[in-house]
């Protein structure tokens, strides 16, 4: 699906004329200038009052959906402009080798679905090749555009393309990354070339060049379909097959995203949708968020933390029962809603339970958008790993994702939406990532804001807990959270900067506008938030 009689992304501007052709030239003037100017739809500006909320892990990314949104665009739209901007900015955790999930609201057509684009691995990830995940973002993200976007797509790619071409700066948010990273980047030489300029590694404000990329993005914005068959797709293969990775082209031909309900949980007027497995993240706050919806806002605020940490470590020790190692759900997983997982919880005491050691992929990005006609996406996207595997596929600029399950956990993504469905308006949406505690964290700001009544910004910037089941420990943000009332039930704590990073965005009844609709970037991290229009 082109939309090829859709606008693009532009600066055109409109002006009306005077009538009269006869007119003279102060009259003329006159008339202009009373008129104004108008701006087109595909222009920035055209959008008058509200026009949509935006949160992400890097900057430059949300200005790119920021500028989608005021042109006019759907938050589909806006999330691919997103998305392909982050791909460049960022590519340690958003890298086109990788993939990622979505849950989408469509207002008008009455829908919240999930859409599935995560890596699985490749055929050959046995044996002595470096297992290797199958990318599916561009896919994921062309069908999401095809189902529910208004601007061409070839726009929505050209503010990644320019900068890949023309160089960006390095972001703070890519800046930390790239600081853990760089022992691994430098031990391979396409990487090298790219992150390594003079032998050093990149810092923050230094502008970077992705020559490879850009021209990649070009053949994306006119023929998306060839990263997955033809030429280009053998010469993916072979770019895998020569960095000593396990994915072939047959592997490429049949990545197809999954378009399927998600997994949802009534709470009053709201429903709650979050992904499913091989989302787990999803699937863990899910089950959190069931447990708890009934007794979140009844339980004292000094109780919370402890109530917050016995309900994580049982729904980690219930994952031996319904998750494989990559994620994907056994059959007892849709037998079990996690309803009665509180069954024996004692309020005074911590109780201990079963569980195997959590070692789920850490680096991911989130991201939501909410238009000005209140349609809503929100994703995480990862390749498994900081940079994936590691390594830079030659001519093409993109990192080779790790396989799920061989040689990486299984995914630590997840988002969740808020919908009320009786005037299908969504109230919430939110993305995490880090890894094991995203899935925490997501539970804790869905069940502050949506039920305990909190402001979002106070919601997200909240001290945070998190248990796994094993190890027995209680992890609690260093300098935030006095342990005392958790030692004294008996829990074994430990204070660390955890890694979970949280963006959300929040919406009251009626129709969006600035009044009712705020967004967060977690103040953890790099990220920014905007909303979009003048009041």
């Amino acid at each position: 699906m082109s939309k090829s009689n859709t606008p693009s992304v532009g600066p055109s501007i409109q002006l009306c004329l005077p009538l009269a052709k006869l007119a003279l030239a102060a009259s003329l003037a006159a008339g202009l200038a009373a008129c104004g100017e108008t701006r087109a739809v595909g222009s920035v500006g055209y959008v008058k009052g509200f026009g949509g909320l935006v949160a992400a892990d890097e900057p430059q990314a949300v200005v790119a959906a920021r500028d989608v949104l005021s042109a006019g665009g759907t938050a589909a739209d806006a999330a691919v402009a997103l998305y392909f901007t982050l791909a460049v900015t960022q590519p340690s955790t958003a890298s086109l080798g990788g993939g990622g999930v979505c849950l989408v609201h469509d207002k008008k057509k009455k829908i919240t679905e999930m859409v599935d684009f995560l890596p699985r691995a490749g055929s050959g990830a046995t044996g002595v090749r470096l297992a290797t995940g199958v990318p599916g973002s561009v896919r994921g993200f062309y069908s999401i555009h095809a189902k529910y976007g208004k601007f061409r797509w070839e726009s929505l790619l050209g503010e990644g393309e320019k900068l890949a071409r023309l160089g960006t700066p390095v972001s703070r948010a890519f800046a930390a990354d790239l600081a853990v990273g760089a022992r691994m980047l430098a031990n391979d030489p396409v990487a090298r070339q790219v992150f390594f300029p003079g032998g050093r590694p990149l810092v923050e404000g230094q502008t970077f060049e992705q020559r490879d990329l850009a021209a990649l993005y070009s053949r994306l914005r006119r023929a998306p379909g060839e990263f997955y068959t033809g030429a280009f797709a053998q010469s993916l293969a072979a770019a895998v097959e020569n960095a000593g990775g396990s994915m072939n082209a047959t592997d490429l031909f049949n990545m197809r995203p999954n378009h399927s309900p998600a997994l949802t949980v009534k709470h009053g007027d709201e429903v709650f949708h979050f992904a499913l497995p091989p989302a787990v993240a999803g699937a863990v706050a899910a089950r959190m968020s069931t447990a708890l919806e009934d007794r979140w806002a009844s339980t004292p605020v000094e109780e919370r933390p402890h109530l917050l940490a016995e309900t994580a470590a049982r729904a980690f020790a219930d994952r031996a029962a319904w998750m494989n190692p990559d994620g994907s759900a056994k059959t007892a997983f849709f037998s079990d809603t996690g309803k009665n997982m509180l069954t024996g919880y004692d309020p005074a005491r911590h109780q201990s339970v079963q569980a195997d050691k959590a070692n789920d992929a850490l680096p991911a990005a989130s991201f939501v958008v909410l238009d000005a006609e209140g349609n809503g996406v929100a994703c995480n996207v990862t390749t498994y790993g900081l940079f994936g595997t590691g390594r830079m596929l030659a001519g093409t600029g993109i990192f080779m994702a790790a396989a799920p399950g061989v040689n990486s956990g299984p995914p630590a993504v997840g988002p969740v939406m808020a919908v009320n469905p009786n005037v299908q308006e969504l109230r919430f949406a939110a993305a995490a990532s880090g890894g094991v505690t995203g899935a925490t964290a997501l539970t804790q700001v869905l069940l502050d804001t949506q039920i305990a009544g909190v402001k979002l910004d106070a919601a997200v910037a909240a001290p945070r807990v998190h248990h796994s089941g094993n190890p027995d420990v209680l992890f609690i943000e260093e300098g935030k959270m006095d342990a005392a009332l958790l030692t004294q039930r008996g829990h074994q704590v430990k204070a660390l900067a955890l890694p979970s990073r949280v963006n959300a965005l929040q919406c009251g009844t009626g129709r969006p506008n600035f009044v009712k609709c705020s967004a967060v970037a977690d103040p953890r991290g790099f990220g920014m938030a905007a909303i979009v229009g003048k009041d």
